[in-house]
């Protein structure tokens, strides 16, 4: 599992790349460029399973595979750093990088075309969190006038696309007309509750508008075959959305201001939190690119960590653990660090936990082992 979310996380540096109005540095932009060309191409033998599979298309896929890879291996961590701020995503992201492009044409070259199609969609699908996690990132012209009906897939994958491309309103448009479906189906299963989030992940976080959200939940509100628990949970996120909405202008990102955001939580359970996790980290985010001092950063991390440790269970995001790594390596020998440690044994000691009893690698106990001394415990 711990493998598969690693895995997941390397596809984060393109795709937030891969656009907003930032575009002050055209060296990366450039770089960028080549890589969102090179991965536009892949996408309709990506998404179809049979053009993947068919052997008239293998050199043009492996080629263009290869393509994509010499343009990852082109993007520097300190120039991508100023462009995405001091997030270690963006250094998680880089060093997974050249793994995953080697693997995915590894395993298709090998004929394992299976595993190579799972490897590169988890690049793609990740761009999903990447932009929705953060607003920066830098310029994009190859997702002009893409046309999203080319690609093969269901509502909520094309959705993840369309963020990919940061064309946030097609996005939202696909998700209402899912939700919408669901709805007259009166089919109010996991996958309506997810595409519930994702558009306020959309509004809140990629957009960083309270209105939309608002008028899009009380819409819901008014559905009344929606099941009782569903309906509550709306009625929360109807009252935190008034409510940061009449005081958004208030808001400054700082940490105290992200804390107070999320005293509004009480003793609420996490998906009723998601309105509050989701401004708050907003504020943290923008916090850290103002550059403060370590020990505020620190602290800005250990409050990422928990934010993420609740949406994680939403299936929002993941490795809330590189939150609380960060936050140990900017304060050691500290208090906060300490309490970082003992969160990222939790975790990682949860991740490895099955029905055989815990069974954690020994490189994972080094790594512990290292973050305990540094901690100061």
């Amino acid at each position: 599992m711990k493998n598969f979310l690693l895995l997941l996380t390397t596809g984060t540096l393109i795709c937030c790349a891969a656009g907003n109005s930032d575009n002050s540095n055209p060296q990366l932009s450039g770089k960028m460029n080549q890589a969102a060309r090179a991965l536009q191409e892949l996408l309709p033998y990506l998404y179809s399973r049979d053009k993947f599979n068919d052997k008239k298309n293998k050199k043009t896929i492996e080629k263009q595979m290869i393509q994509f890879k010499s343009s990852l291996h082109n993007i520097e961590p300190e120039l991508a750093k100023t462009a995405l701020g001091d997030d270690p995503y963006v250094l998680q992201s880089l060093k997974s990088l050249n793994e995953l492009s080697d693997r995915s044409i590894q395993t298709f070259q090998k004929g394992d075309l299976r595993t190579s199609r799972i490897l590169l969609k988890a690049t793609t699908n990740t761009c999903f969190k990447c932009h929705t996690r953060q607003t920066m990132g830098v310029q994009s012209i190859q997702w002009d006038n893409f046309d999203i009906e080319k690609i093969e897939t269901d509502p909520l994958e094309k959705a993840h696309l369309l963020v990919a491309m940061r064309q946030f309103e097609e996005a939202k448009l696909y998700l209402t007309n899912f939700i919408t479906d669901r709805e007259q189906e009166d089919n109010f299963d996991p996958d309506y509750e997810t595409a519930l989030h994702y558009y306020l992940m959309i509004s809140l976080r990629g957009q960083q508008t309270y209105e939309s959200a608002l008028n899009f939940i009380r819409a819901k509100i008014l559905i009344t075959k929606s099941p009782t628990e569903i309906h509550y949970t709306l009625k929360h996120w109807e009252k935190d959305l008034k409510h940061w909405k009449k005081h958004a202008g208030k808001l400054k990102p700082n940490l105290s201001h992200a804390r107070g955001v999320l005293k509004r939580n009480g003793k609420r359970y996490s998906q009723r939190n998601l309105i509050n996790n989701l401004v708050a980290s907003s504020l943290l985010h923008s916090y850290l690119a103002s550059n403060p001092t370590q020990v505020d950063k620190a602290r800005a991390y250990s409050t990422l960590g928990y934010i993420y440790d609740e949406l994680i269970v939403e299936g929002f995001w993941d490795l809330p653990e590189m939150y609380y790594e960060m936050c140990i390596r900017y304060a050691p020998k500290t208090k906060i660090a300490q309490t970082c440690y003992r969160q990222i044994r939790n975790n990682i000691t949860l991740g490895y936990s099955g029905s055989r009893g815990t069974l954690i690698p020994s490189q994972e106990y080094e790594r512990l082992d290292e973050l305990r001394k540094l901690s100061g415990l």
